[in-house]
């Protein structure tokens, strides 16, 4: 197996991928030259080489297609990946085997299968296995900082539609009118289709960032240069879940802060964060005052109208959960992965996802799958803080809003989340390495 040696051909390598990516949104002949290279990585280089360009590619997944209504070719180098380089736990093998032999036979029975969307939710549970329990060990830094760039470099790409460049012909545009303020707001997705979609790799991003200035990886100035435009990224989406969490995630800085003693430092931010706050509701910053507003709708004056403050997800959600318990089949046994959307609305929640797709024994079969992969990759030998629990606690949240089940990021997200739960995070330098 070949090994990059040289970080820096590394991330030479990366940049040619990502630019091929790139200009196969002008001519498809540069996506098949990156899907080949891609591919004879894969199978002729070795696993932590393969694995820090799928990281650093997963975000750019949506544009690395031969045409914008094509399958991503990501799809196919994840199950290259899984079949050349497959690790399963035994006691998990059983399981996935029948949540397949489950989910196929559930397609027929509904008359309808989808030969991609079964090898991705199939794939994506392997791949987690494949990279959560490979006894290679891999080096966490720079499977951060890949995830980290990636997300960056895509979201640049995603303000490069232009005649060259076509990539709203991949993604679209969403715009959302505020008639209050009777102006057009175009909301930034990067290269994802729906600005809450995207935001959650930013949030992730934001999250190891932290997690790296904790454990003494990063100073304070690389975290706020690589900080500051996924900050920037985030504000432009105007979505209302992504500057709760920018919130969430300055919790997590401010007690990084407090546990390095750097008080100074933690008042200032503070001070900042507060001062924003109030610029933005005098409106003195319009991307913020937008956000404010759409937060502020949802108060009625004598109560919160949850459906208002969850952007009508909530009556979304009331809606499926009625189609379901309107059907014993669709409880038990779900209305299978190629289920039509109720009332032509899509979820918005995974949870939800896997229920009405999968019902209570597609889903228990799903959990008990997750559960035998990811016990085995599980340390309990040292205590754990907040920080530890930081990527778990906004994916685990921002899944509530959103339908994650058939996308390609779970994998690459959950298993970022359990590195970040196997860091020791103690004084002692020699434990956190």
């Amino acid at each position: 197996m070949i090994k990059i040696a040289s970080n820096k051909v590394r991330w030479v390598i990366s940049a040619f991928f990502a630019l091929l990516i790139l200009f196969g949104t002008y001519s498809n002949i540069f996506s098949l030259a990156a899907f080949l290279g891609c591919c004879l990585m894969v199978v002729f280089f070795e696993k932590e080489s393969i694995l820090l360009q799928l990281f650093f590619i997963m975000p750019m997944a949506n544009i690395f297609k031969l045409s914008p209504t094509s399958q991503s070719f990501f799809t196919i180098l994840l199950l290259l990946y899984v079949v050349l380089h497959l690790v399963l736990p035994r006691k998990a093998t059983t399981l996935v085997i029948l949540f397949g032999i489950y989910v196929v036979v559930g397609e027929l029975l509904a008359g309808q299968f989808n030969l991609f969307r079964t090898i991705k939710l199939i794939c994506n549970i392997l791949f987690l296995s494949s990279i959560l329990n490979d006894k290679v060990k891999l080096n966490n830094k720079e499977i951060f900082f890949s995830y980290i760039i990636g997300n960056i470099v895509s979201s640049v790409f995603g303000l490069m539609d232009s005649d060259l460049f076509r990539i709203n012909d991949y993604v679209g545009v969403m715009e959302f009118i505020n008639p209050e303020m009777e102006i057009d707001v175009f909301r930034f997705a990067g290269l994802y289709s729906d600005p809450n979609y995207y935001s959650i790799g930013l949030i992730v991003s934001l999250c190891l960032l932290v997690l790296m200035y904790y454990r003494d990886v990063i100073n304070p100035f690389f975290m706020t240069l690589l900080g500051a435009p996924i900050i920037y990224f985030l504000i432009i989406t105007y979505s209302k879940s992504a500057i709760i969490m920018i919130l969430v995630v300055f919790i997590f800085l401010l007690y990084t802060l407090f546990h390095k003693k750097k008080y100074a430092a933690a008042l200032m931010l503070i001070g900042l964060i507060t001062m924003v706050v109030i610029l933005a509701l005098s409106g003195a910053i319009p991307i913020l005052e937008v956000v404010i507003s759409r937060i502020l709708a949802a108060d009625t004056g004598n109560a919160i109208d949850v459906n208002a403050l969850t952007t009508g997800r909530f009556n979304i959600w009331m809606m499926y959960i009625k189609n379901m318990a309107g059907s014993v089949k669709t409880i038990f046994f779900g209305d299978s992965i190629t289920a039509e959307l109720v009332n032509g609305r899509a979820s918005h929640n995974t949870y939800l996802d896997i229920f009405y797709n999968l019902g209570l024994v597609g889903g228990m079969l799903l959990l008990a799958s997750l559960k035998a992969i990811l016990s085995q990759s599980m340390y309990s030998k040292f205590k754990r803080n907040i920080i530890n629990y930081s990527i778990l606690i906004c994916i685990l949240t921002m899944y509530f809003f959103l339908g994650e089940l058939f996308y390609y990021d779970p994998p690459f997200q959950i298993f970022l989340a359990f590195v970040a739960l196997n860091l020791p995070l103690a004084d002692n330098k020699n434990q956190r390495k």
